[in-house]
């Protein structure tokens, strides 16, 4: 042993001189620690990560508008779980995470629902026609009227105007209340009109009546679609219900062509040529566009009068008439030559826009996302429309922005039916009534009757499918919360929404999940979740709960 020792330790004294030799010492170091060993990645963490990042994207894509996109996203990131190996119950942490992902998007979609609920009418604007028509100027000036001012007007009337214009004092008056106290309005007024002049010009011509009648317009309603009077007359042209009726413009839940510049336009200018052929003169005809043809013709009766500027010094008329004409006249001569009143005007670009004939309930801003535009611009074009959605019962001609009519026809082609718009739909059962329906959904009886365009008198037919609008402090939807556990089961409900049933539905021979589904207005992945079935196999006599907001039969 000890000739091994003293061996070794001239072999290691020789290593030592042999590395001082040639100016190194030896390594002394102890071997690299081997690596550790590879991180074997759970499977459902990748899973959920990434069907979380789409779930997040849907969520982002809903806030933007983008109704198509948001679904996508929703789908990709339900679909991650259902196509996953062993489906999305294959663990616990995978289902719970599963049912999460389906609680939030149902969440997201109510709240939608109830910010845009697609049925809230958009609130109208005062008419100008309130605001000055009664203003108290009925042949009294403001200030004196000077040869010049007088001149000018001259001028404007002899070289621009195509409709006979009266140069007297309330014309003038009103001249100088355009220049004074109502510039702002009238230049505001004169700029907005440009989106809607070349229009109605074109409209007055066809129909071969003066152009220049375009400005009654501008004194009805200072150019807004959505202006509504004390008494009720609406739009550009300020048109009462009975009258627009007359006209044919549509009148119902859906939509008020009175707010409809061009179909408006149309029947202003036949109403308007109507009048004229009845008086015989435009100043009669115009008080008669204000307080109505009978008003005026019994005037004329009673105060033995032939012109409208004597019937206007009687007490026939109300003041609102009395200074509607003149204020109308001055409105011509002004925007006429707006330079030569000191206005300066930059007149609001005329509308463009295509037109795309629309079949069924299609909510807009589904079509704004397929026009690639935003939603308040198809509402901008379409101010008819009183909700976020076309009418459900017949195909309606929608505008949307110049150069995208074929891409919106083709993109709405793509969508299925059931996707097109966000509201609620149920199926008539026996024996229900309006009354009981609304009650369920929180909704108003005579709201159905007119979405539906029912008689509220009349019995409802079994099997009918109604649409449900919901009223947006009904439709708000709670934080997501867990229901009491089911008796037995030890399992939690999906989280309770407003408007949904729990039912039980025992299953029949031949039944198949996709007719299950269609029957209570949901969807296959929602009932495989609710029931925990990996497949769509189901068995005669076995019962699935599901939740509904539809009927139960």
């Amino acid at each position: 042993m000890r000739l091994l020792a003293t061996w070794g330790t001239i072999v290691a004294s020789g290593a030592l001189s042999l590395a001082c030799a040639h100016g190194k010492a030896p390594s002394l170091k102890p071997d690299p620690p081997a690596p550790p060993p590879p991180v074997v990645e759970d499977p459902d963490t990748r899973l959920i990560e990434t069907a979380d990042v789409h779930l997040a994207r849907g969520s982002e894509e809903l806030k933007a508008g983008h109704l198509n996109q948001a679904r996508k996203e929703f789908d990709r990131a339900v679909d991650l779980y259902l196509s996953a190996p062993g489906g999305a119950f294959a663990s616990v942490r995978r289902g719970e995470s599963y049912r999460r992902t389906l609680d939030s998007v149902h969440v997201q979609e109510l709240a939608a629902l109830a910010l845009g609920d697609g049925f809230t009418e958009t609130l109208p604007e005062p008419a100008a026609i309130d605001a000055v028509g009664d203003l108290p100027l009925a042949g009294a000036l403001p200030a004196p009227v000077t040869d010049e001012a007088r001149r000018t007007a001259e001028e404007v009337v002899r070289q621009v105007t195509d409709l006979p214009i009266d140069l007297n004092e309330a014309v003038l008056s009103c001249i100088q209340l355009y220049q004074g106290g109502l510039r702002e309005w009238f230049e505001e007024a004169l700029a907005r009109g440009g989106r809607y002049l070349p229009h109605i010009r074109e409209v007055f011509a066809s129909e071969g009546i003066p152009e220049d009648l375009a400005y009654v317009a501008l004194v009805e309603s200072a150019f807004k679609t959505g202006a509504l009077s004390r008494a009720k007359a609406k739009g550009v042209w300020q048109f009462m219900p009975r009258t627009a009726r007359e006209y044919g413009l549509r009148q119902d839940w859906w939509v008020d062509e009175r707010s409809s510049p061009e179909k408006s336009t149309r029947a202003a200018a036949r109403y308007l040529k109507f009048l004229k052929t009845m008086f015989g003169d435009w100043d009669l005809a115009l008080a008669a566009y204000n307080a109505g043809p009978g008003k005026v013709i019994r005037g004329l009766k009673r105060y033995g009068k032939s012109g409208y500027w004597d019937l206007r010094r009687t007490r026939a008329l109300k003041r609102e008439t009395k200074n509607y004409v003149p204020l109308i006249h001055a409105a011509i001569v002004v925007a006429k030559a707006p330079e030569q009143y000191g206005f300066v005007v930059e007149p609001e670009p005329a509308l463009t826009y295509e037109t795309v004939p629309v079949d069924g309930a299609v909510d807009l801003r589904l079509i704004a996302e397929c026009a690639g535009a935003e939603v308040d611009e198809v509402k901008f074009l379409n101010p008819e429309l009183r909700r976020l959605a076309t009418p459900a019962q017949k195909t309606y001609d929608v505008n949307v922005p110049e150069g995208s009519g074929l891409t919106v026809a083709e993109c709405l082609n793509t969508i299925p039916p059931e996707k097109r718009v966000r509201f609620r739909t149920h199926v008539v059962a026996r024996g229900q009534t309006l009354s009981g329906i609304a009650r369920k959904y929180g909704s108003r009886t005579r709201d159905i009757a007119e979405a539906n365009g029912l008689n509220p008198r009349r019995t409802l037919r079994r099997g009918a499918e109604l649409i449900i609008p919901i009223v947006p402090r009904a439709a708000a939807p709670p934080k997501a919360r867990t229901a009491s556990k089911g008796k037995g089961t030890g399992e939690k409900a999906p989280a309770e929404l407003p408007g949904l049933v729990k039912v039980s539905h025992k299953i029949k021979a031949g039944e198949t999940l996709s007719g299950i589904a269609s029957q209570y207005r949901t969807t296959i992945r929602d009932i495989q979740a609710w029931n925990k079935l990996r497949g769509s196999r189901i068995a005669a006599g076995n019962v699935l709960t599901i939740y509904t907001n539809g009927s139960t039969e």
